[in-house]
This record gives C-alpha cells, sequence and structure tokens, in this order.
C-alpha cells in the first residue's frame, strides 16, 4: 500500500514536470532577431554568416557557434549575442574600410612591389589577422634581400564614415652582411676550397666603404649543403655529411658569421666494374665501351650519373625508351673500394602526360623546359628526371627546385610537377687589383643572366688601368633556334700602351659574332667571326722603319674556331681534371691583314693528398703571313702564351735595335712554346687560420721566328727555363699571389724579373 502510494505521488509530479514545460516552451524560442552597429554590411548578409533564423529554438551552442562565423569573416573588430524575452540581438562593430595602402621609408623595395605582397588593399576590409601576417611578409621579403634589421610599423589613419588610411613605416636597415664563412671538421679541402665550392660568399673590407656585401639567405645556405654533399662525393667521400649550418646574427654589428660543421668521411676508389644486362645480351659489350669509370681512380658520382644518362641514350636510340640504369654500389670498408655493378632493365611503360612549372614569375617556361631531358609524351625515365634537376640547378637561376610526379589520368600516364624558386640573376661587380706587370687595375662589370626571363646573358665589361683599357658588350642567347647551339654577339674597344716595350700605341674597335656547339659532355666547339679596326699611333720619331711603316689604320676580316674539353672539378680553384684549348683564326676574306693563327694550350691538375696539388701547363702557337704578307708586329705573339715567370712581359721577345743610345723594340715572334710544372702545399695553422699555402715551380718556354730581317734582330729559338718559389694568400682583400723566381737559362737581350705579385678583389 506504501508503494502504491508512493509511485503515484511520483507520476503525478513528473506529470505537472511535463505540463509546466510545455506551457513555458514558447518562452525559448527566438520570435525577433535584431541586427544593430551595422552601416555597410546588411543585416541579411550578417544573419546569413550566423545562420540563426526566428521560430527556431535559442540555443547556446549555437550562439557560440554564430560568433565564430562572424568573427571568421574578418568583417567585423567586435560581435556580442544577447538573447532577452524571445527577442535575440546581435550587435556588431564593423572593421574599417581601407581607403588607400601607402608605404614610407622604403626605398629597396619599391611601393608597387610591396602592394604585390600584402594582402590588404584599396577598397578591401581590414583585419588585424592580415595586417600580422602582412607585416610578416614584408618582413621576410626584406630579409631575403639581405636586411634582417628591418623594422615595420603600422599606422592607421581614421577618416570619416569607418574608413582609415593604412601606412607601413618602414626601417629598412642595412644589409645584413656576410662577415665570415667557417667550416669545423674539414681536414682535406681548406676553408678557401669550400668558400669556392658554394654559392654564398663573405663581404670584405670593401663592402664597409661602398655599403654593399653578401646577403644572408637561409634558403641558399640549404642549396650550400648540397653543393657541398656534391663536390665531396665527387671526389670520392661517399660518406660525406653535413653536420650543422648555422648562421649566427651579431646582435652588436648587425652581421651574420656562417658555420658549416662537416663529416668528412674516408676517400673511396673506384674497386670491380661490371654490368648487370637484364634486357639483350648483344648490347653488353657495346654498353662497356660507353662505361667510363675506371678501377684505382677515385669515386666520382658526377662520372657515374654521366655513365647512366649515356647508357639510357645509347638504348634509347636502340628501340628501347624504357630502359632504366641503375647502379649498385658495394663499399668494401678494409680497401675503402666501391665495386660498381651498372644495372640495365626495362621500366614499367610510363609515358609522361604533361609537364607542370610553378614558381617561375619571371622566368619563361620555354627556358625552364628546354633544360628538360623530357617532354610530353615521351617515355618517363628516371635517369632522365634525375639529369633534368641537375640541368635546372646548373642554370643557377634558382635557389630551390623540387620535382615529383603525380598519377595521370590513367595508369600508364605520369604528370611531371616541377616547382623553382628564383633568385637574383643579375650582379654589379667592381673590381681592382695590382699587378707588377702591369700596375693597378680596376673594372666595372654588369651581368644579367636571365636577362627578361629569357635565359639569356648581358654582360658589360669596363676595365681601365695598367697598360689597357678594354669596354666590352656581349650578348648570348644559350639556345639558338631552340636547339643547342649558342649565338653570342661581342662588341668590343680597347687601348693598349706599349710604348716602353715596343714603342706604340694601339686602339682596336670591333664586333664578332660566336656560335657554340656541344659535342659531348666535356667537348665544346665554336665556331666565330670577328671584324677589327686596328690603329697604331704615337710611335716616336726615330723609331725603326719596320715600325714606322705599322704606323696608321688597317681592317682585320678574321675567321676561326675553337675546341674545349674540360674536365675541371672547379674553374676557380682546381685540383683534379684538364683543360685542352685548340684554336684557329683565318685573316684575309676581306680586309687589309692575311694570317692564319693557330694557338694550342692543355692543364692538368691532380691532388695527391687533398692538400698537396700539382699541375702541369703547356702552350703553343703559330702565325704565319699568306699572299706575300709578312706577319706585322702588332699581330705577333708577345709572350709565349702567358708571361713567361722570372721574365718580365715581352721578356723573351726578339728585339730589333734602331741605334746604340735607344732602347731595343719587342718586336714579337710567329711561334711560341711554353711548358710549366707548379706543386702547391699547406703551411700548417697558417693555411687554416689564414689561408696562406705554399708553392713551386718550374717553368720554361721560347718565344722566336720573325718575319723581319733577321739580320737585324736578336731572336733566339733557344729555351728558357727559371725555378721559384710562391704564396698564395686569400686575404681579407680577396686571393693574393706572390712569384720569386730566378730566371736560370736566358739570353743578353732578354728582360728578367725576380719578384712579381698579382691580386685582386670584387665588390
Amino acid at each position: 500500500m506504501r508503494t502504491f502510494l508512493y509511485n503515484s505521488v511520483f507520476i503525478t509530479f513528473f506529470a505537472f514536470f511535463l505540463c509546466a514545460t510545455d506551457l513555458h516552451a514558447d518562452d525559448h524560442l527566438i520570435s525577433r532577431i535584431d541586427v544593430t552597429g551595422n552601416n555597410r554590411i546588411d543585416s541579411d548578409t550578417i544573419l546569413n554568416y550566423a545562420k540563426l533564423s526566428v521560430g527556431s529554438a535559442y540555443n547556446q551552442s549555437e550562439v557560440d557557434e554564430a560568433l565564430r562565423d562572424l568573427y571568421e569573416t574578418e568583417l567585423f573588430s567586435d560581435v556580442q549575442i544577447n538573447y532577452d524575452d524571445s527577442r535575440l540581438v546581435i550587435t556588431v562593430r564593423e572593421n574599417f574600410l581601407i581607403n588607400q595602402v601607402a608605404f614610407e621609408g622604403n626605398k629597396a623595395i619599391n611601393d608597387d612591389s610591396l602592394r604585390n605582397l600584402v594582402s590588404l588593399k584599396k577598397r578591401s576590409t581590414f583585419s588585424k589577422n592580415k595586417l600580422e601576417e602582412d607585416i610578416s611578409t614584408i618582413i621576410n621579403s626584406y630579409r631575403s634581400a639581405g636586411r634582417y634589421s628591418v623594422v615595420v610599423e603600422p599606422k592607421i589613419i581614421k577618416l570619416d564614415f569607418n574608413r582609415i588610411d593604412l601606412v607601413y613605416e618602414i626601417n629598412e636597415g642595412v644589409i645584413t652582411k656576410i662577415t665570415d664563412i667557417n667550416f669545423i671538421g674539414n681536414k682535406n679541402y681548406s676553408d678557401r676550397v669550400l668558400r669556392s665550392v658554394i654559392s654564398t660568399s663573405r663581404s670584405n673590407w670593401i663592402d664597409k666603404i661602398w655599403g654593399t656585401g653578401r646577403s644572408y639567405d637561409n634558403a641558399i645556405m640549404e642549396y650550400d649543403k648540397e653543393l657541398l654533399a656534391q663536390f665531396y662525393r665527387d671526389n670520392g667521400y661517399i660518406n660525406f655529411n653535413v653536420v650543422n649550418a648555422i648562421g649566427e646574427l651579431n646582435n652588436s654589428s648587425g652581421n651574420f658569421v656562417i658555420t658549416f660543421t662537416v663529416d668528412e668521411g674516408d676517400r673511396y676508389h673506384f674497386g670491380d666494374i661490371s654490368i648487370l644486362n637484364q634486357l639483350d645480351d648483344t648490347y653488353t659489350p657495346l654498353v662497356a665501351a660507353l662505361i667510363t669509370t675506371e678501377i684505382d681512380n677515385y669515386y666520382d658520382e658526377s662520372e657515374i650519373n654521366e655513365n647512366k644518362t649515356n647508357l639510357v641514350d645509347f638504348m634509347k636510340a636502340n628501340g628501347n625508351p624504357f630502359t632504366t640504369v641503375s647502379v649498385i654500389e658495394e663499399i668494401n670498408e678494409n680497401t675503402k673500394k666501391v665495386n660498381l655493378k651498372y644495372m640495365l632493365e626495362n621500366g614499367p611503360p610510363i609515358y609522361v602526360e604533361r609537364i607542370e612549372i610553378s614558381g617561375n614569375q619571371r622566368t619563361y617556361d620555354y627556358v625552364i623546359r628546354r633544360e628538360l631531358k623530357l617532354s610530353e609524351g615521351d617515355a618517363l625515365n628516371q635517369t632522365y628526371l634525375n639529369q633534368s634537376m641537375r640541368n635546372l640547378r646548373l642554370l643557377n637561376f634558382f635557389s630551390d627546385v623540387k620535382l615529383r610526379t603525380i598519377a595521370g589520368s590513367s595508369s600508364d600516364k605520369k604528370v611531371i610537377q616541377i616547382a623553382v624558386t628564383e633568385k637574383p640573376t643579375g650582379s654589379l661587380v667592381f673590381g681592382a687589383g695590382y699587378s707588377s706587370t702591369a700596375g693597378l687595375m680596376g673594372n666595372i662589370q654588369i651581368n644579367e643572366d636571365n636577362l627578361l626571363g629569357r635565359g639569356q646573358r648581358v654582360s658589360t665589361q669596363l676595365s681601365l688601368g695598367g697598360n689597357k683599357n678594354l669596354i666590352n658588350i656581349q650578348f648570348t642567347e644559350p639556345s639558338f633556334l631552340s636547339s643547342d647551339v649558342s649565338a653570342s654577339i661581342d662588341i668590343f674597344g680597347n687601348e693598349t700602351d706599349l710604348s716602353d716595350d715596343s714603342g706604340y700605341k694601339k686602339k682596336e674597335i670591333g664586333a664578332g659574332l660566336r656560335f657554340g656547339f656541344p659535342l659531348s659532355e666535356d667537348l665544346r666547339l665554336v665556331t666565330k667571326y670577328k671584324y677589327t679596326s686596328n690603329e697604331v699611333y704615337d710611335v716616336p720619331a726615330g723609331s725603326s722603319a719596320a715600325l714606322t711603316q705599322l704606323e696608321g689604320t688597317r681592317n682585320i676580316s678574321e675567321f676561326g674556331y675553337s675546341l674545349r674539353y674540360n674536365t675541371l672539378d672547379n674553374m676557380v680553384l682546381p685540383s683534379n681534371g684538364t683543360l685542352i684549348d685548340f684554336s684557329q683564326d683565318l685573316a684575309g676574306l676581306g680586309g687589309d691583314v692575311k694570317y692564319l693563327r693557330t694557338e694550342v694550350s692543355g692543364n692538368y691538375y691532380k691532388d695527391f693528398t687533398n692538400s698537396l696539388i700539382g699541375s702541369v701547363s703547356f702552350n703553343m702557337g703559330h702565325i704565319f703571313g699568306f699572299d706575300d704578307q709578312d706577319v706585322l708586329i702588332s699581330d705577333a705573339f708577345r709572350d709565349p702564351g702567358t708571361t713567361l715567370r722570372g721574365f718580365a712581359p715581352s721578356g723573351i721577345s726578339p728585339r730589333l735595335t734602331v741605334n746604340e743610345s735607344a732602347d731595343e723594340e719587342a718586336i714579337g715572334g710567329n711561334a711560341y712554346v711554353s711548358t710549366s710544372a707548379e706543386l702547391t702545399f699547406p703551411f700548417g695553422t697558417l693555411t687554416d687560420e689564414y689561408g696562406v699555402r705554399g708553392g713551386v715551380h718550374i717553368n720554361a718556354g721560347s718565344l722566336f721566328n720573325s718575319d723581319l730581317d733577321p739580320s737585324k734582330i736578336n731572336d733566339s729559338d733557344s729555351l728558357r727555363t727559371s725555378v721559384g718559389a710562391s704564396v698564395f694568400w686569400d686575404s681579407p682583400i680577396g686571393p693574393l699571389r706572390f712569384d720569386f723566381t730566378e730566371a736560370i737559362d736566358k739570353e743578353t737581350f732578354d728582360k728578367t724579373e725576380f719578384f712579381q705579385f698579382s691580386g685582386g678583389t670584387n665588390f
């Protein structure tokens, strides 16, 4: 009975509660929504963003979501939603409308460039979040230009009708220079050599005077790590690793010091070379003939990659477009040798459906596409993809290049996506130097390697000082008529003062054309034509008849060609490789002068212990006139290729004596031969800390055979020799060289020079 009574009371209470809830349910419905505070933005638009409607039940979570949605529009600086007696009130404060965007204090980056960077534009709605993003974007843009001390302060000027003027006040600061680049852990290559490998360079004391300097760029430093790794792997250090790379900003000086910590590892040689041909065995001996890697040579990754490309080219030409070449490396830690197994196999039949290029805001697509080993419709080949990446990086137009493949419209098609990050390709270089043979010299050079984004190169050079003044303008189209042929136009003028040695001055003005043809990876042919107006003047009274007759203007029409074979590991500071040049020039198809000039030079470099580098050079030249023309003094060779160390400029030239009281005139020779051997070595801590190295050299050469009457000249084809020592210094103002050379074998009419000095810098 008691239980029944309790249950009855509970049921009655629960029923009463349900009725009470139903009676007041209408009190929680939204019967009206008012929007206040809006001026420009329509109320219906605000309600649409809020997603709240009349007749719906009031729900706090939905109101919170409406607040978030309204703030996310970035149209309002403040939003409040209040509910009272079934009436919902949305109160907003609209963000300002931007009347104009201005910049003050900016000089390095102009207004138009900054306007393109920022997202807050004229007639757009102001947003604090976007303002912060724009400030960060401006700062990053200045930092990429080397100005890390930039400060950006926004200034808001309020106008009527809820409008504002937005002004960015910019203190650009100075260029954040790189004062030093250090390497830790490098035992086999000096800091100087490694600095020549990377693209980042340090500022010098001249930058302080001119306000110039190399700026820090983190993206380029990442690229430098790749360059270092490639350099070491190309020289046998297969386990090389950049442990760390840090750019430290000195707050007091505002400059950067960059430090690379490296682990060189051991140096390896090539071991056994074999071929694993999973295709047709008949190709094996033909493929083997294309492989240049040899047992006991130092490991060289670039040589391996070149072989892989050559093998793919060969197989493609023989009807195997899907052949892939991979190299299996077996490392023997005991012998420090790497056995190579070139494996040829058929890849899947996949084609390139499309090539997409992004990030090139300045460089035209076709400039990038012509460096690719693949095009739409070709068989997809990983070896060609790798070669394409190397080609794009060698352009030196980009600080970063990324390549990936994604699925195409069908299973047998792929899309190649290439993303590049462009970098400045123009440079203004001032140079200064001094040579004991030519005196003080200076030059100004303006270069643009990617003219108007078309990949064309233009260079203007002005050199003053010493005994020669020169102006030279060059324009090069690297892909003439969309081919591998390069075309160049040269316009030049120079003035040479030879009064001290030969008793005359000479002026040349002319223009020329050049066409370059790549014959192989290392061999290049250049054909050329040059037309020159050559004037000899200021011949003093009492000079020889040969020199007096030379005075005046002659026109020279000259056709020629040159061949260059180049396997140097570094064009600035080579330590391994060969450079051979052969050229011939024929004058006489037009003009006033007729001759055939032939020259050949060769340089071979070998590093014995990385720190100990040997080199051998050889030079030969010959010129002869035809159609009864003698070789003029102004066209003869004045030195055996380059100045023979231990002898002055024109020091071993045949000489003509006018009379006993006059100096002998250097008249040059029609033939020369010279050779030199040099060994450079470190100076212990002097090399590590100050970049000082030593060297010894032995030299020999001869310059002889003039077309003048032999009874009136001193001429000898005897071999002159000299030996000496050198000191090299990677100084704060640039590389300096000091030579101390003693002439051993010489003629009585030769002019010697024991000390020679040269050096200079760019800034």
